[in-house]
């Protein structure tokens, strides 16, 4: 390896290779790379072999660092780069297993894919060799050498992107906000069955709109409405049918199995990079979709567009290049994460792909029965079968002794055996991982779709090589978890969605029962009593899967729609959630309960949808408006809740209002924002000068009298929204000292929209018995519920003027200068969380101001454009967002090459002093696009460096 040198001689390194003819012996025949102005390469060469290779050399010249961080994150041996402070997380990591699927995939890969992966793995481990520097990152963290690349390393980040996609600890999170409702119910006389299930935990979504509003028809889905006699009895007796229906019982859990959840919950969420997605369900990372066939465009050919959302660090997760294989004919481009050799998303001569997340349940947690040896180790699990033995998997963790100042010094870490030192592994459980052992007989196991051998790589190879929907729908059957809704187009004029990934199919769900009453999204029951297993692998497995899938046939999926359009934004694809319950539908013939997931996201595809039928109404949709579509930064729980705000200040002036709700329509300040919010387009531009708004860069002018209207109306509702649930759901919960198990963001919003939309019915109660409106001598409940309502409005005001946010708005009750850009801020930030590395400050970027860190980004809630915060929101920097699209693409499906645009959050290098560190950072803020360099001779013509790498 090579020793470090200087920061400044970083920028060589970044800016790309000025020689015109590289020697790389490993290649069969020259590669060519020619540069663009944007740094973004093609790389041209006659086999795929030679291709990769010099893949891997460039990935590791522009992103070497990033590649690091991400293989160790997911393999449980961060601590090594950064040191003790990263040491839990790989011992959570090392837990659960990355690794050690990765390399079971590695070893049920055939030659020919081994041998694709380990080109690009040579290629990287080329870099290392010749590079006489290494990035400044390594000099912070007292480190001279990175270790070689292997092909198990580009293996695991794709384990790692679909990990964080499919992984659901909200499993945990449910059953222990359960527990806890159905224990302080009994005891108050209330239902906490009801009050998890109906009035908090809801399936049924805000908004109706799905992606494929036939297909329970057309796949011969069952549904079992209300309480009508199903066609199979035992489905109905299981509580499978209704609202409510029983399933959402959970057997009394033990105090140990309680806090044995908690801390394990607590560890999950301190894992860097993942935490905060695998920790709860809905914070899970979003994506948008759409495609609109060529009978509704200006031009005659399929639009398709994708915004995948995931974090926004720097540098950006994707990379951007076109890939040409001469030998094969092969053109693609598009992005891929760094560390791995294909196109994740992209387009080749004949087809453009996209994806969005799919959260079907893979995920299930199970108690089990345990035996143990003398030194309190497990070494059984106990089940209906047998005593079944644990299998046992050996840890060692080593530490960086950064900040020692000694370079390279790794120490070894003492890591007891039952505090991660040991594995325990489940065979039955596809070797799950022991996670919990609550104690000496007990412990809880975890079953996944993604913890063996799985070919998600090779879907996308085959991706890049389909010329016809046959060849890319064929590819799918590779891929086996972190579950995608896949958006297809072609240049013969064909729109399709297809879905990716197995949907295990449990013992009990199959016999048209849910075990127990305990459905698959709480804690299960690891003895094989109540059928809780996962079937054994039948023939519509995902290739190498050892649990049972369902067919193709039942996935959701659709070609050439009637309507020439499709969308998803990872809601609800088929509508099994519709009526608050995900079980009550069966498969085909009555043969199984037809499952997928809990719960999904509908606030983006609600506008999405709206958007669309009006374009295609109003008659030729063109490229321009697809990435306006984009742009949309119009929050549409607003549009949903804030004629309940406008109702309630009406009801407030009526002659006749109680003296506690009249008062506050008399509040100048409670006038002037109910005015407001009655004008605002529930658009959330920044109102300054210095922010980023859809076409408008920081810097381009005052904004317009409009944008400064809709700003200061986002940024009260945004804050009254945080009130508002906090003196509704939160109230409720603290007041009967639940207030540790509060629902997550998604799920309160949606609790909360409940109480308000169907107030008529429920008169503020919930199912449970629970009241949500509590208001001391209000006359009645809808009183109670306005007053609430406008309370809120006022201590929002009363927030906004406060110290909190005095470097924001100065302590000022002029609404005017409540501007959204002070509040709806993004840093970009390293793995390192510091400066330079971080943006702004590191990218030629400015903080808003002196305590607002970040630039100030136009977004908000659930938008379109994402750029979410936590709906409980009130504090100055609690409306930061640090997710949203990781790409943007545009593609209209022109024969002989697609016209595409593309644009990522970042630029092509991970080098700080690089010119390509953050170049299209500036474009994103803005919405705006490069075209995506697609084949030879657009790489030729576009070149502004052109390299050789010769044999």
């Amino acid at each position: 390896m090579r020793k470090l040198i200087t920061l400044v001689g970083g920028l060589a390194l970044a800016a790309g290779l000025n020689a015109q003819s590289v020697p790389m012996p490993a290649l069969s025949a020259p590669v060519t790379v020619h540069t663009d102005a944007n740094g973004i390469p093609t790389i041209v060469g006659d086999t795929e072999h030679d291709v990769n290779y010099v893949r891997g050399f460039l990935h590791a010249r522009d992103r070497l660092f990033q590649m690091d961080y991400l293989r160790r994150v997911a393999s449980g041996t961060l601590a090594e780069l950064l040191g003790q402070g990263a040491l839990s997380s790989d011992v959570e990591l090392r837990t659960l297993g990355l690794r050690r699927g990765a390399l079971e995939t590695w070893q049920q890969m055939t030659a020919d894919e081994k041998a694709w992966v380990k080109a690009y793995a040579d290629g990287v481990n080329a870099f290392l060799a010749s590079a006489d520097q290494l990035p400044p990152e390594y000099g912070a963290l007292e480190l001279t050498e990175v270790e070689r690349w292997s092909p198990v390393d580009s293996l695991i980040i794709g384990k790692l992107l679909a990990f964080q996609l499919s992984f659901d600890s909200g499993v945990v999170d449910r059953t222990l906000r359960l527990a806890n409702y159905q224990g302080v119910g009994d005891a108050a006389g209330f239902d906490g069955r009801a009050l998890f299930s109906e009035d908090l935990s809801r399936s049924a979504p805000m908004d109706d709109r799905i992606s494929i509003p036939d297909f329970f028809e057309t796949a011969g889905i069952l549904p079992v409405p209300g309480t009508s006699e199903a066609s199979l009895q035992s489905a109905t007796e299981s509580g499978s049918a209704g609202e409510t229906g029983g399933w959402q019982n959970l057997p009394q859990l033990d105090d140990s199995v309680v806090d044995s959840l908690g801390h394990y919950m607590d560890r999950v969420r301190s894992i860097p990079l993942l935490g905060t997605t695998i920790g709860r369900a809905d914070n899970r990372a979003g994506s948008n979709w759409w495609v609109v066939s060529g009978e509704h465009t200006e031009n005659g050919f399929p639009i398709m567009a994708n915004d995948p959302h995931l974090g926004l660090d720097m540098p950006a997760l994707m990379i951007n290049e076109n890939i040409v294989i001469r030998d094969e004919e092969r053109v693609v481009s598009g992005v891929t994460p760094p560390g791995t050799p294909l196109i994740l998303l992209g387009c080749n001569l004949d087809i453009c792909w996209g994806l969005t997340n799919h959260n079907v349940d893979v995920t299930d947690y199970f108690q089990e029965e345990i035996l143990t040896n003398g030194y309190g180790l497990p070494t059984h699990t106990v089940h209906a079968d047998g005593e079944e033995p644990v299998l046992y998997a050996f840890q060692s963790y080593f530490v960086n002794g950064v900040g020692d100042g000694e370079m390279d010094n790794l120490n070894r870490a003492n890591v007891g055996y039952a505090s991660g030192g040991i594995t325990f592994l489940v065979p039955r459980r596809n070797n799950g991982p022991i996670v919990a052992q609550p104690d000496a007989d007990s412990a809880i196991s975890v079953q996944y779709a993604g913890w063996g051998a799985t070919f998600e790589l090779s879907t996308l190879r085959g991706f890049e090589r389909a010329s016809n929907m046959e060849e890319f729908r064929a590819a799918i059957d590779n891929w086996t978890f972190g579950s995608q809704n896949i958006v297809y187009a072609d240049v013969e004029g064909n729109i399709a969605y297809f879905t990716a990934g197995g949907v295990p199919l449990r013992q009990d769900l199959q016999n048209n029962e849910v075990g127990g009453g305990v459905p698959p999204f709480l804690l299960r029951d690891g003895s094989g009593a109540l059928g809780h297993d996962w079937l054994p692998a039948n023939d519509d497995s995902p290739r190498a899967a050892p649990f049972a899938s369902l067919p193709k046939s039942e996935m959701p999926h659709v070609v050439n729609p009637a309507s020439g359009y499709i969308a998803n934004a990872n809601n609800d694809p088929v509508g099994t959630t519709l009526d608050n319950n995900p079980l009550n539908q069966l498969r085909p013939g009555g043969n199984g309960i037809y499952y997928l997931n809990p719960s999904y996201s509908e606030l983006r595809m609600a506008r999405i949808d709206r958007e669309l039928q009006d374009m295609i109404s109003a008659g030729d949709i063109s490229v321009d408006q697809m990435k306006a579509l984009q742009a949309n930064n119009q929050m549409f729980d607003a549009e949903l809740i804030v004629p309940h705000i406008l109702e309630a200040f009406e009801n407030a002036t009526a002659e006749d209002a109680w003296p506690g709700l009249a008062q506050f329509a008399l509040d100048p300040g409670i006038q002037e924002a109910a005015g407001r919010l009655a004008e605002w387009d529930f658009s959330t531009p920044t109102g300054l000068a210095e922010g980023w708004d859809p076409g408008s860069p920081a810097g381009s002018g005052e904004p317009s009298a409009e944008a400064v209207a809709n700003s200061v109306a986002a940024t009260i509702y945004s804050v009254w929204r945080g009130q508002a649930i906090g003196n509704t759901i939160d109230a409720t919960l603290e007041a009967l000292q639940l207030g540790n198990f509060r629902p997550g963001s998604s799920d309160a919003l949606r609790a909360f929209h409940h109480l308000l939309a169907d107030f008529d019915q429920n008169g503020g109660f919930g199912a449970s018995g629970v009241p949500f409106f509590n208001v001391e001598e209000a006359p009645d409940m809808a009183s109670a519920r306005d007053t609430v309502l406008l309370a809120s409005l006022a201590q929002t005001l009363e927030l906004l003027a406060s110290d909190e946010f005095a470097p924001a708005f100065g302590n000022s009750t002029d609404q005017s200068e409540y501007r959204w850009g002070k509040l709806h801020r993004i840093v970009f930030s390293h793995p390192l969380g510091s400066d330079p590395f971080n943006v702004p400050n590191g990218g030629g970027l400015s903080d808003v101001g002196e305590n607002l860190p970040g630039v100030a980004r136009a977004g908000g809630y659930q938008t379109v454009d994402a750029s979410s915060h936590g709906v409980r929101a009130d504090g100055l920097n609690d409306f930061m967002f640090g997710s949203g699209p990781a790409r943007r693409t545009v593609a209209e499906m022109t024969p002989g090459t697609p016209n595409v645009s593309e644009i990522l959050p970042g630029g092509r290098s991970g080098v700080l002093v690089s010119p390509f560190y953050t170049n299209q950072l500036r474009l994103w803020l803005t919405n705006d696009y490069l075209p995506l360099t697609l084949g030879e001779s657009d790489g030729e013509a576009t070149a502004v460096d052109t390299t050789t790498f010769t044999p």
